[in-house]
This record gives C-alpha cells, sequence and structure tokens, in this order.
C-alpha cells in the first residue's frame, strides 16, 4: 500500500507543479524538489497509514472497511507525522509556519488511504477468478 500511495502523491505532486509552473513562473527550480519531496513524504505517511490501518482493521477484508474509517485512519497518521516533523524541526518555523504540515499532511492522508483502498477494492474484484474457471 505505501508503494501505491506514493504513486499516488508523485501524480499528485506532478500536477501539482505543472499547475504552479503555469499560474507561478519563474519557480521552475523548485517543482522537481516539490515533486520529490512530497513523494517522500507521502511514502512515509503511507507507512503509517498502513501500521494503524492494519491495526484499526483487526483482521477485516478491504470490502468490509468502511471510507469514514479509512479516512479517520489517515487523518491520524497525518496528524501522527506532522507532529514528529514539527517536533523534530520546532526552531525552524517562522511565522507560525508549523501550522501548514498540520492541515496538509491529514488531508493527504485521508486522500491518498481512500484512493488506495478504492484502487486496493478495483484491483482485488478483477484479480478474483470467475465462477466456473479452475486455477491451472
Amino acid at each position: 500500500m505505501g508503494a501505491t500511495f506514493g504513486a499516488l502523491a508523485a501524480v499528485f505532486f506532478s500536477i501539482l507543479a505543472a499547475v504552479s509552473a503555469v499560474f507561478f513562473p519563474g519557480a521552475e527550480d523548485d517543482l522537481l524538489f516539490m515533486i520529490v519531496a512530497g513523494t517522500v513524504w507521502a511514502t512515509g505517511l503511507a507507512l503509517s497509514f498502513s501500521g494503524m490501518l492494519a491495526i484499526a482493521a483487526r483482521g477485516r477484508s478491504l470490502d468490509e472497511l468502511s471510507i469514514a474509517r479509512v479516512a479517520a485512519v489517515g487523518v491520524g497518521s497525518g496528524l501522527a507525522l506532522a507532529t514528529l516533523l514539527v517536533s523534530a524541526t520546532w526552531g525552524d518555523w517562522p511565522n507560525n509556519n508549523w501550522i501548514v504540515p498540520f492541515t496538509f499532511l491529514p488531508m493527504l492522508g485521508a486522500g491518498g488511504g481512500i484512493s488506495s483502498l478504492l484502487l486496493a477494492r478495483t484491483a482485488g474484484r478483477e484479480l478474483t477468478p470467475k465462477s466456473g474457471c479452475r486455477p491451472d
């Protein structure tokens, strides 16, 4: 699930970088950094999300999990990662910018978690053997 989460984040940050290149010309130097850093943070977020989801799911299948539960776990993992980030770099946040990780990472966690769940459900349905088919 971490690879799916990271790939979704790479696509999201690539779109965000393309939009910001159109609306903010001259900032092209930072676009690659935004894509790479966002993907790395999303992969870390995915690892904490996967661990928290394994605890919260308690043996349920993907079809039994509700979207609200997965979103809540995503928000929780985003808050946990934001807390870790801000507490490790507390003196480096000028002008109360430490609020940004506490808003952005939970939204990324919820959105990425829901997207990963829906993608996993779709892939699971496509990969299950059809009735009447025998595996080789």
